[in-house]
Parts: C-alpha cells; structure tokens; sequence
C-alpha cells in the first residue's frame, strides 16, 4: 500500500487518492456566507483582537506566533456547544491502495466531551521561507481525508471545507463530493484572499457559516 503525507502530495499524486475539478471563481459564494449577522460578544471579542493584530508585522512572525495571535482565536470564536476548535490534529484516512496522513495545524469539529469527533473544516498554515511549499495540495489531501473519516464515521460529506492561511491572510476552500464512482470526486471552489486586519468580521461570518453546516451530535 502506498502511504502519503499531506505534505508530500502534489498535482502528481492526488490523482491516485481521487478525481479532483476546479470550479472557476464565484465570489458570491463566499458573500452569501460572510452575510451572517454577528453578535455583540462577537464583534467586542474581534475589535480586541484587530486592535492588538493591526500595527503588528505579521510578514514577519514565525508560524507559531502567527497562530496563537491571529489564527487560532478567530477559530475559537466559530465554536458553538458541540463543535470546537482544536490545534495540531492528526488524520488518517485509506483510498482504496492509498493511505494519505499527517497533522494539519487546526480543525472545526464535532466535539464530544471536548474531544475530537469529526472535523469538518480543516486548516493548513503554510510554511515560509526556503522550506516553503504551495499549501493547496496539502490543504486538498487533508479535506479528502476528512470527507473519508465523514464518510466512515455514518455522516457522508456532501461538502467540506479547508483553509489555507499566510500570515494574516485566509483562503478558503469548498470541496463538493461525489462517492459513487471507483474513485471519489472533490469538486473545488475556492475564496478570494481575506485580510484578517482589516475583514476579520467577514472572516469570522464564513466560520460561522460553515460551523452553522455541521450536523448536531447531541
């Protein structure tokens, strides 16, 4: 069996997990998403954290600082009763001959007694530097295995999210998919780039609208 890291995957070999499609841009996609209405606590817990976020270098922090500074308290703040924010989560997940795994940086998920249960928005922290490497094909193994951990867990993913983050700036993904061939489909429609400094309201409203998707565990 062949056994992939989420880092070491590439246009070359994401074809053997599952038949992936690119959707052309549809802005109001994400516009209908970003339309949530947030509430007061919401909006005084963000001013706090742009307030600390807006005159920092984020260029020029290291991964780490980044995420407890700027990535991971938005995270927080998408959760509800029963889905939770985590950080450093390991997957795994088998594609007929193909085994993918590895650690993406965070997850929403379903949460049982503060555990992981399923993830259904997973997020990629891409490295920089000279050991810097285009996110998106980790980001898509990572959603893969998701919808497969979905899937075996009796809650077939008709879609799921990722995101990809650098420094202050998000991208999401969306993957629609179709399980009935020999091979999956993701079918992939991503967001434009959102600044945390200055849309972290609309990028707050997108979380919450992809939380708002996960069904209840309770």
């Amino acid at each position: 069996m062949k056994s992939y890291l989420f880092k070491d995957l590439n246009a070359a070999t994401l074809p053997e997990i599952a038949v992936v499609r690119y959707e052309p841009m549809q802005a109001g996609v994400w516009e209908e998403l970003a339309q949530k209405e947030l509430g007061e606590r919401d909006r005084l817990a963000l001013g706090l954290l742009v307030d600390k976020l807006l005159n920092y270098k984020t260029v020029r922090a290291n991964e780490a600082t980044l995420w407890a500074r700027a990535i991971y308290p938005l995270l927080v703040l998408a959760e509800r009763e029963d889905v939770r924010a985590f950080s450093l989560v390991s997957l795994a997940a088998t594609f007929d001959d193909v085994e993918i795994h590895g650690e993406v940086d965070g997850v929403l998920a379903s949460s049982v007694d503060d555990q992981v249960d399923l993830p259904f928005l997973v997020v990629v922290e891409a490295k920089r530097g000279i050991s810097g490497t285009d996110p998106v094909a980790q980001l898509v193994g990572a959603m893969l295995c998701t919808a497969r951990l979905n899937e075996q867990g009796g809650h077939p993913a008709q879609e799921i999210y990722g995101c990809y983050t650098v420094a202050d700036l998000w991208t999401f993904l969306r993957g629609k998919l179709d399980w009935s061939g020999p091979k999956p489909v993701m079918t992939l429609l991503s967001s434009r780039e959102y600044t945390e400094k200055t849309e972290a309201p609309t990028i707050l409203a997108i979380l919450e609208s992809v939380v708002g998707k996960v069904p209840s565990v309770r």
